[in-house]
């Protein structure tokens, strides 16, 4: 069910033009490979050219698990998805807990609030609405 979801999501984002043509990551054919080929291309023009080039990095190393669930599940809303589609993906990310096991002794259980569940087919793609 969620390898369904997850490519009509992205038939629709991309059928709506919701989605950059500029965006590698977590699109079919595109990769860090096609990115990086991309901006090689790019900054071989500008270099042809005797233009300046800035380039910034950004370490999104911890982003999947600091994605509010209100407000991506706003995005999705803003991005035309409702019905059963959105209270599909809102379950999806609601009523999560977790607890930390460390030897045999478990913490109690809390609420997820935030994050995309890693691991799942659906996370990645719900990640692009940001």
């Amino acid at each position: 069910m969620e390898r369904i979801i997850n490519a009509e999501i992205l038939i629709y984002l991309l059928k709506h033009n919701l989605i950059g043509q500029h965006q590698h990551g977590f699109i079919k054919w595109q990769s860090t490979c096609t990115n990086l080929i991309e901006c090689l291309s790019d900054w071989s023009l500008n270099m042809q050219s005797k233009c300046f080039t800035d380039v910034l990095y950004f370490d999104f190393k911890k982003a999947f698990g600091s994605v509010s669930h209100d407000k991506l599940l706003l995005k999705v809303t803003l991005y035309g998805i409702s019905g059963d589609l959105y209270q599909w993906i809102a379950t999806f990310l609601r009523n999560r807990t977790q607890a930390v096991q460390v030897d045999n002794i478990l913490s109690s259980f809390i609420n997820v609030t935030s994050g995309v569940p890693q691991g799942s087919v659906l996370g990645p793609t719900l990640f692009l609405f940001l």
